[in-house]
């Protein structure tokens, strides 16, 4: 689970920003609901099951989500998936002469499997000088190791630990690490089995995603090829009150008719070339007749949006679930209404499972349902720098009865837009 991920020099992030789910222990309310005790014993704090983050457009929202979606892509791809030379993908804070010539840091904190990892890294666009890895079995910490760029040698640096196993195979690891690629990436592809539980969470327990558009519904649609796991889905969607009566999968094969009547003939040609003979497997809903209860067939096509969203997050909402993953999803209510978003939170908080949900939305709804903590609440807003600053809504300290949602409108939090009057001329 998460614990803490923080980011400095990142896009428009200046210094460095943190998003902790350690639950406050000064805020007692929807403790047994909201927050839960991590598997493992070394004094880590209570977690939040979930997390909102509010801000205008620009704030940088969207930033921390593809700062952690960047960690991500790094820890599982850059030893496999570049080439030496390759330029690393990172952006640093642009609107200062410091921060181009700065590295950007990435550091996640977690537990996984009963241990606590603290592992980071900084990079640039031409390598990563720095990375290191805590692990905190038994809540004892171990520095595993430590990688440094030292530029005056043109190389990097390693300290390893002696909790940190693997004799000779250590500097081979090393060895083959690329200046723009990590170690630990490294270290996996070689087979490293002591690495392989924190590596695990960023492969197994981490889900990013850039909204919820990016959910394909080809995973639920896999999912109802079982009959019990349709069911589940059935009653996942109707317990947001859209009345399904049954979900079925129909096969087709792909066919001419379904491409557009106007498109070249050639071009036609070519593509009923790839795909001919190529089967498809689409969902059909069925709704019952409000007066003689019959079931009534439905194409995915004359489903409303909202209702091809929802299946679509259908099957990977109840994978979090059952594995207990870490869900983060940058605009939840672009393509679900705001009642399904405090529904799928409500039902997250009622599940009883380890699994958290991070999000940003502009739904201010949510604060004056009673559905969250104050410390489930986070702000972002630029600020005179045009740098991102994040903060949590626990430092004003709200009464346990503050109308919440007034309040941020109204600019008592902040990380509101600040609309200019606008003069029209010649209307």
């Amino acid at each position: 689970m998460l614990i803490e991920f923080s980011v400095t020099n990142y896009r428009s992030i200046l210094e460095r920003q943190t998003l902790n789910m350690a639950a406050s222990t000064y805020f007692k309310e929807l403790e047994s609901l909201n927050t839960f005790m991590p598997d493992q014993d070394d004094g880590v704090p209570r977690l939040l099951r979930s997390a909102v983050l509010y801000g205008p457009n620009a704030s940088g929202k969207s930033t921390l989500i593809q700062a952690l979606q960047f960690v991500e892509g790094q820890v599982l791809n850059s030893q496999k998936e570049s080439q030496a030379g390759d330029a690393i993908d990172v952006v640093p804070f642009k609107l200062t002469t410091a921060s181009r010539a700065a590295d950007s840091e990435f550091e996640v904190t977690f537990v996984e499997q009963g241990v606590r990892y603290e592992y980071g890294f900084c990079c640039n666009r031409e390598r990563f000088t720095e990375e290191w890895l805590m692990a905190y079995p038994l809540g004892r910490a171990q520095k595993w190791f430590h990688r440094v760029f030292d530029a005056e040698m043109g190389k990097d640096a390693y300290k390893f630990s002696t909790s940190f196993l693997g004799g000779r195979q250590r500097q081979t690891w090393a060895a083959q690490t690329r200046p723009n690629a990590l170690f630990f990436s490294t270290a996996i592809q070689l087979n490293n089995e002591q690495l392989k539980p924190a590596f695990d969470w960023f492969k197994l327990r981490l889900r990013v995603f850039d909204s919820v558009r990016g959910f394909s519904p080809g995973y639920t649609v896999q999912r109802c090829g079982k009959d019990e796991d349709r069911k589940r889905v059935v009653a996942f969607m109707n317990s947001a009150d859209l009345s399904i009566a049954d979900i079925q999968l129909k096969e087709t094969v792909f066919s001419a008719d379904v491409l557009p009547t106007g498109m070249p003939a050639s071009i036609k040609d070519e593509f009923l070339k790839d795909m001919a003979g190529r089967k498809f497997i689409e969902p059909r809903f069925f709704h019952k007749d409000v007066n003689t209860q019959e079931t009534v067939e439905f194409d995915e096509s004359e489903e409303s949006d909202g209702t091809r969203a929802l299946f679509a997050f259908a099957g990977p909402w109840l994978d979090v679930i059952e594995n207990e993953r870490v869900l983060v999803v940058d605009e939840l209510d672009t393509s679900l209404h705001p009642l399904l978003v405090h529904h799928l939170v409500k039902r997250l908080h009622h599940e009883g499972a380890k699994a958290q949900l991070i999000f940003t939305t502009h739904d201010t709804t949510l604060l004056s349902q009673k559905l969250l903590r104050r410390d489930q609440v986070w702000f972002m807003e630029k600020d005179a720098k045009s740098a991102t600053r994040l903060y949590p809504l626990s430092d004003f300290s709200p009464r346990d009865n503050e109308a919440i949602e007034r309040g941020y409108l109204n600019g008592r939090y902040g990380g509101i837009p600040f609309l200019k009057d606008l003069d029209f001329y010649g209307v």
